[in-house]
């Protein structure tokens, strides 16, 4: 137990997963902790004794999923393995961590999502009164990829929404200070980290960056100045640091430090990423449904991963998106050669965290060989792309050369596939690998024949050496002249030569006697002496040889990983590229026409989402246009269920895939290129956090009217219904009056309030259209058609109808509104047997309101003029009015 306890006071944050023969175990509080966590049974060691130690263990050869269980509740595991053979061992195994696996640092194919990067984030304050800044950077350790930026501690959470961390670290004083709002909303583990000084980061990063100091990191830093982002570089430092402790015995596939600015792409902030459900569901959290799911036809891991990243960080940067364009659209042109394409990347492994793994020292035999088979895919892919080519223009975007890398440019084209390195990795890796490589080194049979002379003498060996003893009996037969001769073996004496008793008189004298038997004798020489003892030690020669063997294959590998990642990064665009086209040319998308313009303008749009659901043909495409210079603000009314959400949704969802480069849902688009998007579409009660719906929803509002500039795409829904009818109304008119009026921003507001489409009359950049509903014997028809003038009528009583309302209640509700509408009074609450109900609703905002016929009636009498009797008169005449 020293032992244990000794390397879990190393890694007390950590459940220490114990090596003992085939389990491993856990003691103390880890047991306790473990038990609870993967329902196993606790029980202890020394048990029936006071002092007996809490234990629970799992099977090795089931780790792994015990593991993907603990990491995906949020701990932190500690592996340990015995270092040698126990059969060999003098005295205690020798054991050691080999490596820390926390939710944010997992290597294990099993666990990891092919098409989701796996993120480790840090974050590092100012920690100065009045410096909001906050240092933010992300690894992923699959890969090597390692970001950084400075942002507003504001833009924190949004920040990592858009980046998916799965665990985030920060100094444990920022956890319960600065940090601690974001904390409670990302519900991600977070992890207390040592952040260091600047010149210490700096230094840290240039010796994991390949220099000695920090001269070196700064340059190898891209475009990330440490002098003008210090707080970044903390980052990077710090989650460098973190992720390098957990492989003691690897190294980390990190060559270079990104930097990367909020405003290099579009602004999506948490709130549009769930309303515009770019990557899962509003309800559910499923990828099914999202927009993500509907373009990703990728059929490589680094394709997913890079689609996704396409859409999170649209561009903003014309020349990049028209880059895109040309190269979906130079595939959508050649279906025959984009199957072709699709069909052989398909076969490509995952050469990014291959190469990661062979760097990090975990890739496996089968690791290998699959790098290997992917490797000599390249020159068929290149093949395919130029061949294509040559009757009409290159492939823009895909056969240029490789741009230098920045956060949100194109990636590098497949000039990196080209690299003289990869074909000379795959020939040696084809000459030093067997077809089908196993699983695990252990398992034996990973070097090829041929390869190397010591393996091929102890394969040999380990079948029995026979064609060794075929040609010592042969040799012993001739010399003796003893024709029946017969080498042979046994466990208890090994390897000996059998002699009849008639030939007992022709025995060489160097012959040594073993044993006497009924009919003969049984005799051994020197020879046979050595090839027992290689026999023997053969099988554990040729499994320490092979181990050797294998690791400086991959250390090979290593040698050129950032060259095979840099491919598997360029077949990523390729893939990319073909899942769009392929989206395109299926579903009839059109290439978008994308400027620095300020309009939006769609024709026949479609929500790609739903459109995808319905049958073929169903969708009722609609037009919009969004202009800061005639029709910036567009209200849209219409009953519920006749699809205002969806038509805005369409839009954003149309301007963010234009702006990766995608072809969108329409007959025809310009879009003028979008900073930020907003959205504030339906909200619910946050009770964690004591907000209420209507809260949640100004929260939002407000963020919009602080944020939202004249090139900002804004999608506001119902703005206002979370509170009364009167103080809806007004928020809605005020909040829309100030879009038009100072944030000049292009704006889709859909509202139920209709007393707004006058806003058309006094403001000269409003339109209203609605969504048309045709009412046919009774019944509504919702056409799904977004028409010019606002609507009239709310239909509301009818959705309530659909809905499944009681009959009953139908007709009250209608009784009701006949009377509100009529102005008439509505009696007492015992009267309606429904409760008192509000008086008609008071129009606002510069609509003139109806005057009461009693006051009007007052104030044309002259009283000084009246008789007694012409007062009583009025009197009555009054009370009939009231």
């Amino acid at each position: 137990m020293r032992q244990y306890l000794d390397l879990k006071e190393k890694h007390a944050d950590a459940l220490l997963f114990f090596r003992c023969g085939d389990f491993y175990e856990m003691f103390f509080e880890d047991a306790v902790v473990a038990a609870r966590a993967l329902d196993l049974t606790l029980t202890s060691r020394d048990k029936g004794k006071e002092d007996a130690v809490p234990m629970c263990g799992v099977p090795y050869h089931a780790a792994r999923g015990y593991l993907a269980r603990l990491t995906e509740q949020g701990f932190k595991v500690a592996v340990c393995e015995q270092m040698e053979d126990p059969k060999l061992a003098k005295g205690l195994v020798k054991r050691e961590i080999v490596r820390v696996i926390t939710p944010g640092v997992v290597l294990d194919d099993e666990i990891l999502d092919p098409k989701l990067p796996r993120y480790l984030a840090a974050l590092v304050p100012a920690g100065k009164r009045g410096n909001p800044a906050v240092g933010l950077a992300y690894l992923d350790a699959t890969t090597g990829e390692l970001c950084a930026t400075e942002i507003q501690v504001s833009s924190v959470l949004d920040e990592l929404v858009r980046v998916g961390p799965r665990e985030v670290l920060a100094e444990a004083a920022q956890l319960e200070g600065m940090l601690a709002p974001v904390r409670a909303r990302y519900k991600m583990p977070w992890n207390p980290a040592v952040v260091p000084a600047l010149e210490a980061a700096e230094a840290e990063l240039g010796t994991l960056l390949g220099g000695s100091g920090p001269q070196r990191g700064a340059a190898r830093s891209g475009d990330l100045d440490p002098a003008e982002r210090p707080l970044a570089v903390r980052a990077a430092a710090t989650v460098l640091a973190y992720a390098r402790a957990t492989q003691p015995g690897g190294t980390l596939p990190v060559t270079r430090l990104i930097g990367y600015e909020s405003g290099d792409a579009v602004v999506l902030d948490e709130t549009a990423i769930a309303n515009l459900e770019l990557t899962e569901t509003l309800i559910g959290k499923k990828r099914e449904g999202a927009l993500l799911d509907v373009i990703d036809q990728t059929v490589t891991a680094p394709g997913g991963r890079r689609l996704r990243r396409w859409l999170l960080y649209p561009l903003i940067d014309v020349a990049q998106i028209r880059r895109r364009q040309d190269a979906v659209g130079w595939l959508v042109q050649r279906p025959a050669l984009l199957e072709q394409v699709r069909r052989t990347l398909s076969r490509v492994a995952d050469l990014e965290r291959l190469a990661g793994k062979a760097t990090l020292g975990v890739a496996t035999p089968r690791d290998l060989g699959r790098l290997r088979d992917a490797l000599g895919m390249l020159p068929e892919v290149m093949a395919l792309v130029k061949t294509g080519a040559t009757k009409l223009e290159p492939v823009p975007g895909l056969l240029d050369p490789a741009p230098p890398p920045s956060a949100g440019s194109l990636p590098s084209g497949l000039a990196a596939c080209g690299d003289a390195a990869l074909p000379a990795l795959a020939v040696r890796l084809g000459k030093s690998l067997v077809d089908e490589p196993p699983f695990l080194v252990k398992d034996g049979g990973v070097i090829r024949a041929g390869w190397d002379a010591q393996v091929d003498e102890c394969r040999r060996l380990a079948d029995g050496g026979k064609d060794e003893i075929l040609a010592i009996e042969a040799r012993e037969q001739r010399e003796s002249g003893i024709a029946n001769l017969k080498v042979r073996y046994n466990r208890v004496f090994g390897y000996y030569l059998e002699i009849t008793k008639s030939n007992l008189a022709k025995v060489p004298a160097h012959y040594v006697r073993k044993q006497t038997i009924a009919n003969g004798e049984r005799y051994v020489t020197p020879e046979l002496a050595e090839l027992e003892r290689k026999v023997v030690t053969a099988e554990e020669t040729l499994a320490a040889r092979e181990a050797e063997l294998f690791k400086a294959e991959v250390a090979a590998v290593a040698e050129v990983a950032a060259k095979v990642s840099a491919a598997g990064a360029a077949l990523a665009v390729v893939d990319v590229c073909g899942s769009l086209a392929e989206v395109a040319a299926r579903r009839g998308y059109c290439r978008p026409v994308v400027d620095d313009g300020l309009a939006i303008e769609i024709v026949d749009g479609r929500h790609p989402v739903i459109e995808a659901i319905l049958p073929e043909g169903t969708f009722v495409p609609n037009d919009c246009r969004l202009d800061p210079g005639a029709e910036q603000l567009v209200l849209i009314t219409g009953p519920n269920m006749a699809g205002k959400s969806t038509y805005m949704r369409q839009v954003a969802q149309i301007a963010l895939l234009a702006q990766i480069g995608s072809f969108v849902p329409a007959k025809a688009a310009t879009i003028g290129v979008c900073d930020r998007v907003f959205t504030r579409v339906g909200a619910a009660d946050n009770l964690s956090r004591g907000d209420s719906t209507f809260m949640v929803e100004m929260r939002e509002t407000a963020a919009i009217l602080a944020h939202a500039t004249r090139r900002s795409l804004v999608i506001l829904d119902e703005v206002g219904r979370g509170t009364s009818t009167f103080d809806g109304v007004s928020i809605a008119w005020a909040v829309a009056e100030h879009l038009h009026d100072h944030v000049t921003a292009r704006t889709l507001f859909a509202t139920h309030y209709h007393e707004l489409v006058a806003l058309a009359d006094s403001r000269p950049r409003v339109r209203n259209v609605s969504v048309a509903v045709r009412e046919h014997k009774g019944e509504i028809v919702f056409l799904r058609r977004v028409v010019p003038g606002g609507a009239n009528k709310s239909y509301g009583i009818d959705v309530a109808r659909l809905a499944g309302l009681p009959t009953k209640v139908i007709g009250r509700a209608r009784e009701i509104m006949s009377r509100l509408e009529g102005g008439s009074a509505l009696g007492t609450s015992a009267q309606l047997s429904l409760g008192a109900v509000a008086s008609p609703q008071l129009p606002l905002g510069g609509i003139a309101a109806q005057p009461s016929p009693v006051i009007a009636k007052l104030s044309a009498i002259d009283i000084n003029r009246m008789t007694p009797l012409e007062a009583l008169t009025l009197l009555a005449e009054l009370k009939s009015l009231v």
